[in-house]
C-alpha cells in the first residue's frame, strides 16, 4: 500500500535534490519508488536528463500489433468501454515490454507535452521510473506521481499501471490511466486498474475455454453488488479442467485440489442435471456449496447444439393466450402463437398495436403460457423521465449519483431474473439508453449504474409500442440493430373493431368487470347490439371504461341494463356514430370527390393490393415491398381525407 503522507510534492522534491547528487533517500519514498530510483542510477540514467524515447518505424509497429493480436482483441472492449465513462483521463494499452499500443478515449490537454503515442517505448531502462515500466517490474498495479518520474520531474501527468496476465502467470500487457499532475485523487485509478485487472482475467477465462462448458458462479449474498464471479471450466464429463482464481477464493481451496473433481461433488448436482437446466432454460441457476447459496451460470462450449424440446399442452386446455386472440384474425392469431413458442425458446418478442389493444394484457399471458418461475415485471419507457430510466433498467450501486437509494437498487432486469420483463413504449427510448440496452439484449448480462461487474441476466423479454418502429427506424429515431434484435416475431395487436365475434367479447369483458365489482346484472340485447357497432377508437380500454361506466352508475338491484343506462356522454356518442356512414367499402369504387394527399393514395393502394391477394397480408406485403407489419399498420390507419370515418378491412 502507498503510503500518502511521504507522496507530497514537497517531500519528492527533497528526495529529488538527493538524487541529483547521487544519493536516494529511501526513507522519503515509496518503497517501489525508492527501489525504481536506485536501478535507475545504477544503470547510468541521468536525474532530469528527459532523454525522447524510441519510437518504432510504422512496418515495426504493425508487426507488434500482429504479435499483441489476442491481447488486444481481449482488452480493448473492455478498455473502451471503461474509457467512455473515465474524462478525467487517458487509458493506454501496452505490450509485456512497455511498447505503447493502443490509446483510447478523447485527447486530453494535459497529454500536450507527452510523448506517449503508439509505438513509443517505455521500459524502466529507457524510460526511467513511469508507471507501465514499473509495474512490470512489481507485477502489481502501482501509482507514479508527476514528480516521481526520475528522468521527467517537470511532466504535467500523473500515472497508474497494471500487468495484465494470462492463466499461466506470465505477462501478456498492461493497461496505463494516465491523468493530470494536480488530480485531486489519483488513488482512484488504482480501484480502477484493480477491477480492470479482474475483467481482463474473466475474458481470458472465457476465451481460453469456450471449447469446454463454463459455470460462473457467485455467491447470493454479493450477487447485486461488485463482487466478481467465480469461473470454472468442466469436460464433457463434468469433471473440473481449470478455476479462475477468484473461484479458488470462493471456495477456499487450490486448484490441485479442486482440479479433476466432479462437479458432483463440488455443488451436490449432477452433471446430467446441469447441463439438462442448460438446454432447456439457458439462464441463471441456483447452487449451493457448503451451506452457502450461490448463483450461476452454466454456458455451453462454443461448437455445442441444444436440441430444445419445448412443453407439450394438454388437448382442450385453452392457454392463456388462445384466450385473448379467440376472436383475432387467423394470420395475426397464427403470429401469437408463434410468439408463444419463440419466448419459451428465449427468443424476444415484439408487441404492436394501437393504444388500448391490450398489449400488456396479452405480453402477461405470453408470461404465463411459458411458465416462468419467475415474475413478470413492466416498465412503461415513455412514463420516467430520460435520467431516470437507464437507473430503473439497469439498477445502480449505492452513492451511483446524488439521490441515489442506500443500499443501491436491482433495476427491472434483475427483478425479472427466471421471469418475463416487459419494455413497454419502446419506441419512446432514447437513443443513447437503446445502444446500451442492445448490448445487454445480447450479452444476457447488466452492469448497473455506479458498478464494474457484469451480471448475468435471465429473463424473457418482451417489447411493445403503439409506434411502428420500422418507420421510426426509417426517420432515425430508433436504432436498426436494436430493432432487428428485438423483431425476430412480431405479433399485431388488431383493433377491437376486427374481432370475429366482437358482440360476444363485449358479453365476456363485461361478465369481467361484473365480477370485480360483485354484480349479476345483464345487458340488454339492443344495448349489446350498440356496444358491438361502436368502433371504439380507444380499443379494449375505452371499452372497459364504458362498461365500469355503466355498471357503477346504475340503479342498484338493476337486472337488466339498457341504453338508458348509458352515461349522457355514451349515448352521445353513439348517436353520431349510428348518424356517420360506414363508406369505406365503397370508397375504391366511387370517383374522387375532393382533393387527397400521397396518404390517401398509398391507403388505396395497399388496400386494392390486399384485394387482389384475396386478403393474404403475406402475399401482399411482398407484392408492394414492405414487411407485413408495415402493411397491416398502415392499412389500420384513417386516410387523412375522412376523419372519424369508420374502417373496413378486407
Amino acid at each position: 500500500m502507498f503510503r500518502t503522507v511521504l507522496r507530497t510534492p514537497e517531500v519528492i522534491r527533497q528526495a529529488y535534490l538527493q538524487a541529483e547528487r547521487g544519493h536516494v533517500s529511501t526513507d522519503l519514498l515509496d518503497a517501489s519508488i525508492g527501489q525504481s530510483w536506485l536501478r535507475c542510477l545504477e544503470s547510468g540514467l541521468r536525474v532530469g536528463s528527459e532523454p525522447e524515447l524510441p519510437q518504432m518505424a510504422s512496418g515495426e509497429l504493425r508487426h507488434e500489433l500482429g504479435r499483441n493480436q489476442r491481447f488486444l482483441k481481449l482488452s480493448s472492449p473492455l478498455a473502451e468501454r471503461l474509457s467512455s465513462n473515465l474524462n478525467d483521463c487517458q487509458v493506454i494499452l501496452a505490450s509485456p515490454d512497455a511498447t505503447i499500443l493502443k490509446r483510447l478515449g478523447p485527447h486530453q490537454d494535459f497529454m500536450a507535452d507527452v510523448t506517449m503515442d503508439p509505438g513509443t517505448l517505455m521500459p524502466e531502462s529507457l524510460a526511467g521510473t513511469n508507471a507501465p515500466g514499473l509495474c512490470l517490474i512489481e507485477r502489481k498495479p502501482v501509482l507514479v506521481n508527476s514528480c516521481e518520474h526520475l528522468l521527467y520531474p517537470e511532466v504535467t501527468v500523473g500515472c497508474v499501471a497494471a500487468p495484465l496476465f494470462d492463466l499461466h502467470g506470465d505477462v501478456l500487457g498492461l493497461i496505463d490511466f494516465t491523468f493530470a499532475a494536480n488530480h485531486p485523487r489519483p488513488d482512484q485509478f488504482l480501484d480502477h486498474a484493480n477491477w480492470f485487472s479482474a475483467a481482463f482475467e474473466h475474458q481470458l477465462f472465457l476465451d481460453s475455454y469456450r471449447d469446454h462448458w463454463i459455470l460462473q458462479v457467485q455467491a447470493l449474498s454479493t450477487w447485486s453488488q461488485q463482487e466478481p464471479s467465480g469461473l470454472l471450466a468442466f469436460n464433457e464429463d463434468g469433471s473440473l479442467i481449470a478455476a479462475s482464481s477468484h473461484a479458488l477464493k470462493t471456495f477456499v481451496t487450490t486448484e490441485t485440489g479442486l482440479v479433476g473433481c466432479p462437479v458432483e461433488s463440488i455443488f451436490g448436482v449432477s452433471w446430467g442435471a446441469l447441463v439438462d437446466h442448460c438446454r432447456k432454460y439457458p439462464g441463471v441457476l441456483s447452487l449451493e456449496k457448503t451451506g452457502r447459496q450461490m448463483i450461476g451460470r452454466l454456458s455451453p462450449p462454443s461448437n455445442w447444439r441444444a436440441v430444445t424440446s419445448l412443453p407439450i399442452r394438454k388437448p382442450g386446455k385453452l392457454s392463456a393466450t388462445d384466450a385473448l386472440i379467440r376472436s383475432w384474425p387467423s394470420e395475426l392469431a397464427t403470429e401469437a402463437r408463434r410468439a408463444v413458442r419463440a419466448l419459451e425458446a428465449g427468443m424476444p418478442v415484439l408487441l404492436q398495436g394501437d393504444t388500448g389493444t391490450g398489449k400488456e394484457q396479452f405480453a402477461k399471458a405470453l408470461h404465463t403460457d411459458t411458465e416462468s418461475a419467475g415474475p413478470f415485471v413492466a416498465i412503461n419507457c415513455a412514463a420516467l423521465p430520460e435520467g431516470v430510466i437507464e437507473g430503473e433498467l439497469f439498477g445502480y450501486r449505492d452513492g451511483a449519483f446524488t439521490g441515489a437509494r442506500k443500499g443501491g437498487y436491482n433495476g427491472r432486469f434483475l427483478q425479472a431474473q427466471g421471469g418475463t420483463l416487459l419494455l413497454d413504449e419502446i419506441g419512446d427510448m432514447p437513443l443513447d439508453l437503446q445502444a446500451r440496452l442492445l448490448r445487454v439484449i445480447q450479452e444476457r448480462a447488466v452492469t448497473p449504474l455506479g458498478g464494474h461487474e457484469e451480471l448475468p441476466i435471465d429473463c424473457r423479454i418482451v417489447a411493445a409500442s403503439l409506434h411502428d418502429l420500422e418507420e421510426l427506424v426509417d426517420q432515425g429515431r430508433f436504432r436498426e440493430d436494436l430493432y432487428f434484435r428485438l423483431a425476430a416475431v412480431v405479433v399485431e395487436l388488431p383493433a377491437l373493431h376486427q374481432q370475429a365475434d366482437l358482440p360476444q367479447a363485449v358479453d365476456r369483458l363485461w361478465h369481467d368487470v361484473c365480477a370485480r365489482h360483485g354484480s349479476s346484472a345483464e345487458l340488454d340485447p339492443e344495448l349489446l347490439e350498440q356496444l358491438a357497432g361502436y368502433h371504439w377508437p380507444g380499443n379494449w380500454r375505452e371499452l372497459e371504461n364504458c362498461l365500469e361506466a355503466l355498471l357503477v352508475g346504475a340503479q342498484p338491484g338493476v337486472e337488466y341494463l339498457t341504453t338508458a343506462d348509458l352515461p349522457i356522454r355514451w349515448r352521445r356518442k353513439f348517436q353520431q356514430h349510428a348518424l356517420v356512414p360506414a363508406r369505406a367499402d365503397t370508397r375504391l369504387a366511387t370517383p374522387e370527390q375532393q382533393p387527397r394527399n400521397l396518404k390517401d393514395l398509398e391507403w388505396e393502394h395497399m388496400q386494392r393490393t390486399l384485394q387482389a391477394c384475396n386478403g393474404n397480408y403475406s402475399a401482399a406485403a411482398k407484392t408492394l415491398g414492405v414487411s407485413r407489419s408495415t402493411l397491416y399498420r398502415r392499412l389500420n390507419k384513417e386516410p387523412a381525407s375522412s376523419p372519424g370515418q369508420y374502417k373496413t378491412f378486407c
